[in-house]
């Protein structure tokens, strides 16, 4: 809503045929990341971990140390029209290939043309949402961010990570989830009938954060940290809430309205700082406390667990695991 000068479709908005869409610039837009870019990381809480996560796992000593020249593949998984994609190209150059897939032909139209326009290359494809077109145990990493929510087979579309994944492989998402116990103005209003979840016409699967630990684990996810996002959502994301008080009987909630219109309007009126600063605020309170709230979506950060027969393939992952 408050992205007036961003030519892009839009984060969330509705196109043709009822889909939703995801379209957004990525972080990096040189040709090179520099200090200033990574910088700029700060003001994307999910992004600063899930990228921060796939890099490190990916450069470790461990890995370096078993001298292999291949070169290392990332999925992303509901790539939409391709930022995330062309960030982890420019995060690793030559030394990664980089794969997208969504179920929106669109998406992906426009993620080729924005590859292309970033100087970059990378493959993106569209698959039907359930099979994905890769052979087993064919990646290094997985990336995924605000897809889990909208999948109708949760359990088969996490076996199919799985699956692609190699055994030790890195898994780093993003993942909507049911209001937690800590979403205390959230919980409040749902119970009064107002639904404050800004993409609620297409969430279908939705999870605590305990039912979530458990399917990851059952299709074979060691879930190493997950960090709860934006507790404080009803003071940095009024325009999530106005929507749903727009929608809602003007005489109710009179006192919650009024905060919020003046949030909205100071937060509008003062962007793109307003909104800088409530990022980067976000940031700060996943990693003080993000680890022991329950609000709506979860920062997942793990590994394909391995067995002891496929621990012998990869020892680089179990001397870092005995140390």
């Amino acid at each position: 809503m408050f992205n007036q000068e961003n030519k892009t479709l839009g984060w969330g908005v509705r196109g043709e045929g009822g889909v939703e869409i995801w379209d957004a610039e990525p972080v990096f837009r040189d040709e090179t990341i520099t200090l200033k870019d990574k910088l700029k990381l700060l003001f994307y809480p999910k992004k600063w971990f899930l990228y921060r996560y796939i890099n490190k796992q990916l450069t470790t000593s461990e890995r370096r140390d078993t001298k292999q020249l291949r070169q290392l593949r990332i999925l992303d998984v509901g790539c939409g029209t391709g930022a995330d994609v062309i960030d982890l190209k420019k995060m690793f150059g030559r030394k990664a290939e980089v794969v997208g897939v969504d179920v929106v032909a669109l998406e992906i139209d426009i993620a080729r043309e924005k590859i292309k326009r970033h100087g970059v290359w990378a493959e993106v494809l569209v698959y039907d949402g359930e099979n994905l077109p890769f052979s087993d145990h064919s990646f290094d990493a997985i990336y995924t961010s605000d897809v889990l929510g909208h999948v109708k087979n949760v359990a088969g579309w996490l076996e199919e990570l799985s699956r692609v994944l190699k055994p030790g492989g890195v898994l780093a998402m993003f993942a909507e989830s049911k209001l937690g116990k800590h979403a205390f103005i959230r919980n409040f209003l749902l119970k009064r009938g107002i639904n404050t979840d800004p993409h609620k016409e297409f969430h279908i699967s939705l999870y605590s954060k305990e039912e979530l630990q458990e399917k990851l684990r059952v299709a074979g996810f060691a879930v190493e940290k997950m960090y709860s996002a934006f507790w404080a959502g009803f003071w940095v994301h009024p325009e999530e809430f106005a929507r749903r008080f727009d929608d809602a009987d003007g005489r109710r909630f009179v006192v919650l309205r009024l905060i919020n219109k003046v949030l909205y309007l100071v937060k509008r009126n003062l962007h793109p700082y307003s909104t800088a600063l409530c990022e980067l605020y976000g940031l700060a309170e996943m990693l003080l406390v993000g680890r022991f709230l329950e609000v709506q979506g979860y920062v997942i950060l793990g590994e394909k667990r391995m067995g002891d027969v496929e621990r012998l393939s990869f020892p680089w992952k179990r001397e870092s695991r005995n140390r």
